[in-house]
């Protein structure tokens, strides 16, 4: 995780990084796995779905609220800028690694296709 590769940086064998000991991510760090990014995964199946549901039709307003933030809330007018939050989110809270994001983002679309043609609606 971004907390080990930080406070490690001198020992990464590159000699322009530096470690800082007293960094820590925004947010503790999730008991799963850092790579892939499951909410990108997530975020993307989401995307997918609601892409394949819309069809050529325009987006609406897509809108999440967070309980943890408070009821804080979020709105979007384009499925790609949703998904992208999501995964800059993790990165900004110091939990995960862009690649973890930008994989996780893949995945995600993946299955969200899969799942839009495998039980899509008969019009």
């Amino acid at each position: 995780r971004p907390t080990t590769a930080v406070r490690n940086g001198e020992f990464d064998g590159n000699p322009a990084t530096e470690g800082d000991t007293g960094w820590s991510s925004l947010i503790d760090a999730p008991l799963h796995p850092e790579y892939p990014s499951a909410h990108s995964i997530l975020a993307a199946a989401v995307g997918a779905v609601l892409q394949a549901e819309l069809g050529s039709a325009p987006t609406p307003t897509l809108t999440t609220t967070s309980p943890t933030a408070k009821g804080a809330a979020r709105s979007w007018t384009k499925v790609d800028d949703f998904v992208k939050e999501v995964g800059n989110a993790r990165i900004y809270e110091g939990i995960h690694f862009r690649t973890s994001t930008e994989v996780g983002a893949k995945m995600g679309k993946q299955v969200g296709e899969l799942a839009a043609q495998r039980f899509a609606r008969p019009d």
